[in-house]
């Protein structure tokens, strides 16, 4: 079974309610891209390549509160507008 937006949604909420670094997240991003590049179309791994940027520099860094949209846009069914 591929693995869904609403899946990674679900679990970002998660990590986000739990308030994990930054750091942790887009780490755990880049894990998610690893395991399932193959099963997730183009613009799937763009929104995971762009949260794992802000492992790079705090100037590609999102906000608790623009992950939170991200996650329900994803959960919902709609476009992520990053």
């Amino acid at each position: 079974m591929a693995y869904t937006r609403e899946q990674f949604g679900k679990e970002l909420k998660q990590r986000l309610d739990d308030k994990e670094t930054m750091e942790s997240i887009a780490h755990w991003t880049l894990i998610i891209y690893l395991d399932h590049c193959l099963d997730i179309d183009n613009t799937f791994i763009d929104i995971l390549l762009m949260i794992n940027r802000m492992e790079d520099d705090p100037a590609f860094a999102f906000s608790y509160e623009e992950l939170n949209q991200i996650a329900d846009d994803l959960i919902a069914g709609k476009e992520v507008k990053l």
